[in-house]
């Protein structure tokens, strides 16, 4: 039999059972969109962080005491400067503050870094409007959601040459520190070492003096070259053992690959269920149909139809249903991973960003409140505002990717499932003696 003789017989059949055909194929999209769309954010989130370690180079590598018993002086800078392999060391302090604007709060983080020190700790400087920070002077870089807290577009509510007012966590009615706005920063989306976009920048000098810090809580360790980037990263586990939390980025690329490919599995995993069930769907349907048809298979069979071509029959209705689940599945996939962020982005921004406490801000100004966030215990440094203060967030900003491996994996899956599960239906159909079923009624 000619193959568009099975074509044309089998979308015959199709049309005549419109309502059955189209929820056969719907259980098929909503697996493959759920596996599209599940897949995609991952790999997404992978990129974003993939891309924001490579910025800062894969020879750095990050050093952060564990709790205030074990400080960060000039003289651990000196000594880990004067090391094998060691090329710079950035000293930095960091915390947590509380920033109203337009008679919001929310919670920022604090960044104290030295002017010449700035691009390495960002992988680049890139600004939006204004200019970069001087040392020795109160002037600051802010993030761009800082500026720009609503929706990032419009008139910032907080300008170039605007002061900003900041007072250190705990001296209510103490000195108030007061910086003026050098530029605003570009976005930067989502970073593993400070949250940029969150996150208004001074001198070094400046931010401890506001955050009431005589030491650093943050060392950025530059390894002569990725070579020496694993030798570095041993003498300082040596050099201070359990009194400091020692990271490369090589390391963090590692366990984030690892992390994200087996929660990319997992997910895939779950949304595989959905095609599990699209594929019962599929077998209890043909079983139907096999069962509806019998008569028209033994006039088929009668005409000189063989069992090969009964079941090809079948098998072509499978074909047909998994390519436009498949097909349709994508598209549908594609649509829900771009909706996704924002909705989980609209989600996130209707939480409560903390508690924050008035600090009685000068009209036209943005008042902080400072914290140095680095409590006891273990230092988390990972996109966070500031590891020991609650509601300290930094968003996560990422765009799906969906690849074109992906999508012909997607829909070579949906094209197996509807094969196989079309499998005993169609020989159980090839196999019915022409006879009987012409006394079928």
């Amino acid at each position: 039999m000619k193959l568009n003789d099975v074509f044309w017989l089998t979308l015959k059949g199709l049309r005549e059972r419109k309502l059955r055909t189209g929820l056969t194929i719907l259980s098929v999209v909503i697996g493959i969109a759920a596996i599209v769309a599940l897949v995609s954010q991952v790999a997404g989130i992978s990129a974003s962080i993939s891309k924001s370690l490579s910025s800062i180079g894969p020879t750095s590598i990050v050093l952060i005491p564990r709790g205030q018993e074990y400080p960060l002086t000039g003289q651990d800078v000196a000594e880990i400067s004067a090391l094998s392999g060691v090329k710079s060391v950035i000293p930095m302090v960091r915390g947590s503050a509380n920033i109203s604007v337009g008679g919001t709060e929310e919670t920022v983080t604090l960044i104290g870094v030295d002017n010449q020190s700035i691009s390495s700790l960002l992988g680049g400087v890139n600004i939006y409007e204004g200019s970069q920070y001087s040392d020795g002077t109160p002037l600051s870089l802010v993030g761009y959601q800082v500026a720009f807290p609503t929706t990032g577009t419009g008139p910032s509510s907080i300008g170039i040459n605007q002061p900003i007012y900041l007072q250190e966590e705990g001296r209510d009615g103490g000195k108030t520190i007061t910086l003026i706005v050098a530029g605003i920063l570009d976005q930067y989306g989502s970073s593993l070492l400070v949250p940029v976009d969150t996150s208004v920048f001074t001198s070094l000098s400046t931010a401890m003096t506001l955050l009431g810090e005589s030491s650093y809580n943050m060392l950025l360790v530059v390894a002569s070259n990725t070579s020496s980037a694993n030798t570095v990263y041993t003498l300082l586990t040596n050099i201070y053992g359990s009194r400091a939390e020692i990271l490369s980025v090589q390391q963090i690329t590692a366990i984030v690959a690892s992390i994200t490919g087996s929660i990319g599995v997992l997910l895939g995993s779950i949304a595989g269920i959905s095609l599990i069930v699209a594929g019962i769907s599929i077998l209890s349907i043909m079983m139907v149909s096999v069962s509806e048809r019998t008569k028209e298979i033994g006039i088929l069979k009668s005409i000189g139809f063989k069992n090969s071509d009964v079941m090809m029959l079948f098998l072509t209705e499978a074909v047909i249903i998994g390519a436009l689940g498949g097909c349709l599945g994508v598209a549908v996939g594609a649509g829900g991973s771009y909706a996704l962020p924002i909705l989980l982005g609209g989600a996130s921004k209707g939480q409560p960003s903390g508690t924050a406490a008035s600090t009685g801000a000068a009209p036209g100004g943005a008042s902080y409140r400072g914290n140095a966030g680095f409590g006891g215990g273990g230092a988390t440094f990972v996109g966070g505002g500031g590891p020991a203060t609650p509601g300290t967030a930094s968003s996560l900003s990422y765009t799906p990717i969906i690849s074109p491996s992906l999508v012909v994996m997607a829909i070579a899956i949906a094209l197996i499932v509807s094969i196989i599960a079309s499998l005993y239906p169609s020989r159980k159909a090839s196999m019915i003696d022409p006879i009987a079923a012409l006394r079928n009624e």
